[in-house]
């Protein structure tokens, strides 16, 4: 059975429910979860598997995921436990924002209300952390050098993967094709955070 998603129209007024493929194939908007790791002066991204079907091998947040039709956003906590192996409680995680989002690509309109959460995590989950087959690497990153990254006061930034402390450079190209209004939101955030 395929997973449903509610379905709003572009002001947030609920408009039904439908399958995920008709979702992303009519444009309809839905909402999500995204949640990004927090450790001092550091966040940590994901480099996404080569192996999953959208936005292969590109860099994001450190988990998303789509809210289903039964879910809340509380319920948002199951993609953390899905693709870093962590169950956290709701209560742990910071809300930032939320962004209505448009990504579209040829294969699909995807068109997303992102409830942005952060997750200040500690230093023996972070030895934990076993992520999904979706997830190819965490990478850790200086906020600051972020923050500069997401206001385009630099073309590339760079981190390192946690697992080997290989350094990897990335720029705009390299993440999902959020607009520049999520960039300079999110970056924004981080930063007072």
């Amino acid at each position: 059975m395929s997973e449903r998603l509610n379905i709003y129209y572009k002001n947030r007024k609920f408009k039904g429910t439908s399958e995920r493929s008709h979702v992303h194939q009519w444009g309809e908007w839905h909402e999500t979860f995204q949640c990004i790791f927090t450790q001092g002066d550091d966040i940590f991204l994901q480099k996404r598997s080569m192996h999953v079907k959208d936005y292969k091998g590109m860099v994001d947040v450190t988990v998303g995921g789509h809210l289903l039709s039964t879910e809340t956003v509380e319920d948002g906590v199951r993609e953390i436990e899905e693709e870093m192996g962590l169950n956290v409680s709701f209560e742990r995680l910071i809300f930032l924002c939320t962004i209505p989002e448009e990504l579209t690509t040829p294969e699909m309109i995807d068109k997303e209300f992102i409830n942005i959460y952060t997750l200040e995590i500690l230093a023996e989950e972070l030895k934990k952390i076993k992520h999904d087959a979706e997830v190819e690497a965490l990478i850790k990153v200086n906020k600051k050098d972020f923050y500069n990254f997401c206001l385009n006061h630099s073309k590339s930034c760079s981190g390192y993967q946690i697992s080997d402390e290989e350094e990897i450079l990335f720029t705009r190209d390299d993440f999902l094709p959020y607009s520049s209004t999520y960039f300079e939101c999110l970056g924004a955030l981080l930063n007072r955070r």
